[in-house]
């Protein structure tokens, strides 16, 4: 990768690696990396994933107390999805730089997940070169919108979301308080969601609706319900 190049990419994504090489492996798809003898960004990728998960639920715990589990996993989802980083990487104007075997550019390319994969390895070499702190700048300045705006999931709240998705999938959907525990002043609901009569998911919370909530976000993650 020239110098200019890099010094482009490190110019958009706010940040100058010490060590250039992690920032080349990041845009080296593996289709060019089996041609060139070199390593690919695949493990970047995974480690990648792992870091932004922690970050974007870090933050959203933090800012969205009011919410249950079920809540902050769809909220999560809507962030760190292929669909949600898309934009990201398009703001950015990074992918042009992805080295990519020619013979095959054409397929990788109209992948779903081409910008998410490239957004998690860039995330990995950040904070391969430096640290914590540094990665969760970028995916800051870069998911900033999008968690702020995650809150919009839950105004369309997992329960509407999930019963929309079955009205047009002609599935019925119902839910059932099994359990109740706790003191008067603290109690905690269990609430089982039934899906054309079969137990999907369970949830919990502090009144009947949180427990639904809980129970309906849980599938509404599970089953990448938009």
């Amino acid at each position: 990768m020239e110098q200019k190049v890099i010094g482009d990419i490190e110019n958009k994504l706010g940040y100058k690696f010490r060590d250039r090489r992690l920032l080349e492996q990041a845009f080296t798809h593996s289709s060019y990396a089996n041609i060139k003898g070199v390593e690919d960004n695949e493990r970047m990728e995974f480690f990648g994933d792992a870091i932004l998960e922690y970050v974007s639920s870090e933050w959203l715990f933090a800012h969205f107390g009011d919410c249950d589990a079920g809540e902050l996993s769809a909220m999560r989802s809507k962030v760190v999805s292929a669909d949600g980083l898309r934009p990201v990487i398009d703001k950015l104007d990074l992918l042009k730089y992805l080295a990519i075997a020619e013979n095959s550019s054409k397929t990788i390319l109209s992948s779903r997940k081409i910008e998410a994969n490239l957004y998690e390895a860039i995330l990995c070499a950040i904070y391969l070169d430096g640290g914590m702190k540094s990665a969760k700048a970028f995916a800051m300045r870069t998911l900033n919108d999008s968690l702020q705006k995650s809150g919009a999931v839950i105004a369309k709240d997992s329960k509407s979301a999930l019963q929309e998705y079955c009205q047009r999938n002609k599935r019925s959907i119902s839910y059932k308080i099994v359990d109740r525990r706790g003191p008067d002043d603290k109690p905690c609901f269990k609430c089982a969601l039934y899906i054309d009569g079969v137990e999907s998911a369970v949830g919990e919370g502090s009144s009947i609706k949180k427990a639904e909530q809980d129970a309906a976000g849980k599938i509404v993650v599970k089953w990448r319900i938009e």
